[in-house]
């Protein structure tokens, strides 16, 4: 991590964290190349090259940068928040480039030009990740043109049109050439969350008849986390695209219920998950484990069916089956989309908490099938699916100057992250002109896509676009000495960044040494200069080594400070959810499912922190072992509080969850949470006295599990406070 010797200097990077690094520049993700974007891509980047070289119109090439980044701005989600930030990128990027164009003939002008709109374009991220890769994107654009000073007003204009028409061309390959389907989006993030719940419940169904380890246990939750990202990616997508539809409501109205009847059935399989772990292979329960097989096994297959129902497009607008048909009950399904019973059986002797757990994913299970069936045969929502969405929270009204304030302060990291880009990408211009470096601002523009927020990120990063660099230059080198003709050049452009855009999702690394003979030859192609490719590989050597400078030096801020907070907020969340599980009936309300969302946002926020840690760590690596322990069992104790509060017997008006237990419990986290924020060891906990329970072996388990969780918490705590690895 970014720690300094007595004297201040640097430490050098430990030979562990280059390896882990390292590893990651190999690594590649799960998942398919992007074929279909790196066509795209290549087709919005080659057209304008080409217009320019048929014209003899030197300014038009300038719209194949645009056509490039605006393409590349392109995340996916709902087309109205697509063509927002495409539209942003186009209309803002055409405006900075203009902007730029005249000025860069002086050294003072062009330095304090580019300290000024680096550090505001990395300023933007105080709005937000898509804020800040906008922000990055018009970085990148304002860097170019203040390179490439124009001669004239009239080349400045020219440049600025050129611009625009080039994000104009890639927004509309990318918004109007394909089919317009406005709620294609929201369908597939819809269907994306029912397709885990499907894999979750078909692991939980093996887990149980097979009688897992408490490892195999734990593993199988925390791949089950990741459905809780789906969740909010669709509600993000869904929300944008209703915003403005009222004429398309009702089927809004289906994917918002299935997104919300999403959130109670994850903690119910997470509840039956920590029951059926407490069972085992206990023999008196084999009747239990069995019915719980069973209905997960249809769940699962209910859940697949419906992720299949909302990938029929071609059924949308589908006609009204017959009168006979409407006067059933249950509407008969197409063979091919027929879906599984889920029914309820009643032999063996039951753990009444299980049975009351199963019930209730039933009951959920039946809806997400009829909202589902209504939206595929275009029948409105019934009653049961308005009842299961609690009223939408008006999100109060904020200033959009508030973000800006917010982060005016000198602890910020987003203001610390602009200033040092700033800085050091004004530092890289003045060395490479006072070291001759043939064009200084390439130079600068790498320093601004090398430094991240984090030191560790940074130095990943610095590995990624020094060798990416490096070996894409040597592949630039060849190229240049073999293509010497402006058109089999544009084709060798449009080949490399087709394939460079359909590897991104897969391994950046391959992106990027693809991606840079796509940058040099398109430099070679506009100056000529077939020597281009050596200076850039010198520039990005200077570059990775001023990068890590300034992020070791300039506000150095170790995640080793930031997890204790990070790790606090999560135990505080743990105690809120705890206590609206026990001021409610059933953990399946709208309150419990919020609360139980923060949660779940806290700790993927302390699990990211401690990931950034263990990138920056230089010490042993048991030394970490405290904090993991800290993640996993906050995690697990809301596990097992949500397996407790979830159910609801019978008659009963009240949580399964006293309320002085909760309230022990939770000022106990509260101990635990201010104990980590001062960096000091926590106080012993307080007793807590578990409430008698009826004869049912899995409640009565599972109440076991909270003081004993609690124990285990506090000695993470504890272990933390010892050991200044961590504090």
């Amino acid at each position: 991590m970014a720690t300094l010797w007595g004297n201040g200097s640097p430490l050098p990077m430990p030979m562990h964290r280059l390896l882990r690094h390292l590893q990651s520049l190999f690594r590649v993700e799960p998942g398919r190349p992007a074929l279909w974007a790196g066509i795209r891509a290549a087709v919005a980047t080659a057209l304008p090259l080409c217009l320019s070289f048929l014209l003899t119109v030197p300014e038009a090439g300038w719209a194949g940068l645009t056509g490039l980044l605006v393409t590349l701005a392109d995340k996916g989600g709902s087309y109205r928040v697509r063509a927002r930030v495409m539209g942003a990128v186009t209309v803002l990027g055409a405006l900075v480039g203009m902007l730029a164009a005249p000025a860069g003939h002086t050294y003072q002008v062009d330095a304090t030009l580019l300290f000024v709109g680096v550090t505001a374009a990395n300023f933007a991220r105080c709005y937000g990740e898509t804020a800040g890769s906008v922000g990055g994107q018009l970085a990148v654009i304002f860097v170019v043109s203040l390179g490439a000073p124009a001669a004239s007003l009239r080349e400045a204009v020219l440049r600025g049109a050129a611009l625009l028409l080039g994000g104009l061309w890639a927004m509309a390959l990318s918004l109007l050439l394909w089919p317009l389907r406005p709620y294609r989006p929201a369908r597939r993030a819809v269907a994306r969350v029912y397709a885990g719940l499907a894999t979750a419940a078909e692991e939980l169904r093996k887990a149980t008849l097979e009688g897992a380890t408490p490892d195999a246990w734990a593993e199988g939750l925390k791949r089950h986390g990741g459905i809780r990202p789906e969740i909010e990616r669709a509600r993000g997508v869904l929300a944008a695209t209703r915003r403005g539809r009222p004429d398309e409501s009702q089927r809004g109205e289906h994917l918002l219920v299935l997104v919300e009847l999403a959130e109670p059935m994850v903690a119910l399989l997470s509840a039956l998950a920590e029951a059926m772990q407490v069972v085992g292979r206990d023999p008196h329960l084999y009747a239990t484990r069995e019915r719980v097989a069973r209905l997960c096994e249809a769940f699962a297959a209910m859940d697949l069916w419906v992720a299949r129902a909302l990938a029929q497009e071609r059924n949308e607008g589908m006609r009204a089956p017959s009168g006979l048909a409407l006067k059933q009950r249950r509407r008969r399904q197409p063979a091919r989309m027929a879906a599984p019973s889920v029914r309820h059986t009643t032999e063996g002797p039951l753990s009444t908490h299980v049975a009351t757990l199963l019930d209730r994913l039933r009951e959920y299970a039946g809806v997400a099938h009829e909202t589902a069936s209504g939206l595929l045969f275009g029948d409105p929502v019934s009653a049961r699916g308005k009842g299961t969405v609690g009223g939408a929270k008006q999100a109060p009204g904020r200033s959009p100057w508030q973000p800006i304030r917010d982060h005016l302060h000198r602890d910020s990291v987003v203001l610390r992250h602009a200033l040092r880009t700033g800085m050091v990408a004004t530092a890289a211009l003045g060395l490479t002109r006072a070291l001759q470096v043939g064009d200084a601002h390439w130079v600068s523009l790498v320093v601004i896509s090398i430094l991240q927020p984090y030191a560790g990120s940074t130095e990943e990063r610095v590995l990624q676009r020094t060798l990416g660099t490096l070996v894409g230059a040597s592949l630039a080198a060849l190229i240049a000495t073999t293509v010497h003709t402006p058109p089999l050049m544009v084709g060798v452009i449009s080949v490399l960044t087709a394939i460079s855009v359909a590897l991104l999702p897969l391994n950046f690394g391959a992106f990027q040494v693809l991606l840079t003979p796509d940058y040099l030859l398109m430099a070679t192609l506009s100056s000529g200069d077939w020597t281009v490719a050596s200076q850039r590989s010198l520039g990005v050597l200077i570059a990775g080594a001023l990068a890590l400078v300034g992020s070791w030096t300039l506000w150095p801020s170790p995640e080793r400070r930031r997890f204790p907070d990070a790790a606090a907020s999560a135990l505080r969340a743990d105690g809120k959810y705890l206590q609206q599980l026990a001021t409610h009936r059933s953990g399946t309300e709208p309150a419990v499912n919020e609360e139980r969302r923060h949660l779940d946002q806290a700790l993927l926020e302390a699990e990211s922190s401690f990931q950034r840690l263990m990138t920056e760590y230089r010490g042993p690596p048991w030394h970490l072992e405290p904090g993991m322990a800290l993640l996993t069992y906050a995690r697990r104790f809301a596990l097992a509080v949500t397996a407790l509060g979830t159910g609801r017997f019978e008659g009963r008006t009240t949580s399964v969850l006293p309320q002085q237990l909760a309230q022990r419990a939770s000022d106990s986290l509260e101990l635990l949470a201010r104990a980590l924020q001062e960096r000091r060891e926590p106080p012993p906990l307080p007793a807590l006295a578990l409430p008698r329970t009826s004869d049912d072996p899995v409640l009565g388990a599972l109440l076991e599990r909270v003081p004993r969780q609690l124990g285990i918490l506090h000695g993470a705590v504890a272990r933390i406070s010892e050991d200044p690895s961590l504090r």
